[in-house]
């Protein structure tokens, strides 16, 4: 299969070095500095849960246009939320009638955004339950535990499981699901974590010991859950993932936060959230997805969500920073307005 990574970022990089090294013909659609930066010592992907692998420079294409990708069975669409029409009208004009393109992305509108400007296209809406940090000029680690998930369902069932062989492969877990929905909503209430995170400027494993920074991401959640009810959409699990106890998990003491955050989800000392990489290296963040969403959300139905549009502004006040604020625990729930 020849697969093509639009949008190689951390995860589209780590992905797509991994189905490389199954031996599947990978073309990795991103920045320059990612090109010169393999071309240079290769592409290394590792995991939390051993794996390690270095490809040579030639082991896969990495390319800067978007006509490159011409010819790809497969599609993985890997870019930030904002960028997906963008990258959409980009590969229309180049990809094959029929073929197979997925979202792996956060937030909840990228496939209707694929679907509406690829409409020649198979589009299947996928998650990647786990972080990955690009930590070297070429190196990109799995940093968190979890089975990737894609959409299937008739009359798309048989190409949601070509897709799913092709990850198992390469030895990437993946779970095929038919109520991706539901999914999707039950990630981004996960997700809710990545801002705390973002404003902690610290690594995930210990962000998550401190309880006041669990209460922070409980209240958002909790906010969220009660919002995605009232607006009649539902919350699905993907694989240990419980999104509707979360809350009620992170605010338990510590020693049993713990024991049960044991049993679900492995974070090794190096991982942070995506949303801090993307404000150390100066970039947008996905806020108006994830906890932007959540406001969105209520405004649609008359409601209101403080707590997740109180989260916004710190983030979009420290993408204009350009750096993590590093707010301490007690000093996030104090301008969240929420109490211990």
């Amino acid at each position: 299969m020849t697969i093509g990574v639009a949008g190689a970022g951390s995860i589209g990089a780590y992905l797509g070095a991994r189905l490389a090294a199954a031996g599947h013909r990978v073309r990795l659609l991103g920045r320059q500095r990612l090109a010169d930066a393999v071309a240079e010592q290769g592409l290394r992907a590792s995991s939390l849960d051993g794996f390690d692998q270095t490809l040579a420079a030639d082991a896969l294409d990495v390319v800067t246009n978007a006509a490159e990708l011409a010819g790809c069975d497969l599609i993985l669409v890997t870019t930030k939320s904002h960028d997906t029409e963008a990258m959409a009208r980009s590969l229309a004009p180049h990809l094959n009638k029929g073929a197979t393109v997925v979202s792996f992305q956060n937030g909840v509108r990228n496939p209707a955004v694929l679907r509406e400007r690829l409409p020649d296209q198979h589009v299947l809406a996928g998650m990647v339950p786990y972080n990955v940090i690009w930590t070297d000029a070429a190196h990109f680690h799995q940093g968190t535990s979890g089975s990737l998930v894609v959409e299937t369902g008739e009359p798309l069932d048989h190409i949601a499981r070509a897709v799913g062989e092709a990850f198992k492969q390469a030895d990437l877990p993946i779970v095929l699901e038919e109520d991706i929905d539901a999914v999707q909503w039950g990630k981004l209430v996960v997700n809710l974590n990545n801002a705390t995170n973002a404003l902690s400027g610290i690594p995930l494993q210990a962000q998550l010991a401190d309880r006041d920074y669990r209460r922070a991401t409980a209240a958002a959640q909790r906010e969220a859950l009660a919002l995605i009810t009232a607006a009649g959409f539902a919350v699905k699990r993907s694989g240990k993932m419980l999104p509707t106890l979360m809350p009620k998990i992170l605010v338990a003491p510590d020693w049993l936060f713990r024991r049960v955050a044991a049993g679900m989800v492995k974070v090794d000392p190096q991982a942070r959230s995506s949303m801090w990489e993307d404000l150390t290296r100066g970039r947008k963040t996905e806020i108006d997805y994830l906890n932007g969403e959540i406001v969105r959300l209520a405004e649609s139905i008359g409601r209101q969500a403080p707590i997740n549009a109180a989260v916004c502004q710190l983030i979009h006040a420290a993408e204009q920073a350009q750096a993590s604020p590093e707010l301490g625990s007690q000093a996030l729930l104090e301008q969240l307005g929420v109490r211990r």
